[in-house]
């Protein structure tokens, strides 16, 4: 479960801006993972999301390895 939601996660950061943690819990919600703001930090920590801009200048959660 855990790497499913954790992939999914990826998926929703290349297709969406995400500005919180909360909008990213709210798009897990949306698609059936039933998540608490823990679980998405947790989940942002190991997946080593942080901040930053993307290609199109857009503040928003990205790969930190990437």
């Amino acid at each position: 479960m855990k790497h499913t939601r954790q992939k999914q996660i990826i998926d929703i950061i290349k297709s969406k801006i995400i500005f919180t943690q909360e909008d990213l819990q709210n798009e897990l919600l949306n698609l059936g993972f039933d998540v608490t703001q823990s679980t998405v930090s947790r989940d942002i920590k190991e997946l080593r999301l942080i901040k930053g801009h993307d290609a199109d200048g857009n503040y928003r959660y990205v790969r930190s390895d990437v």
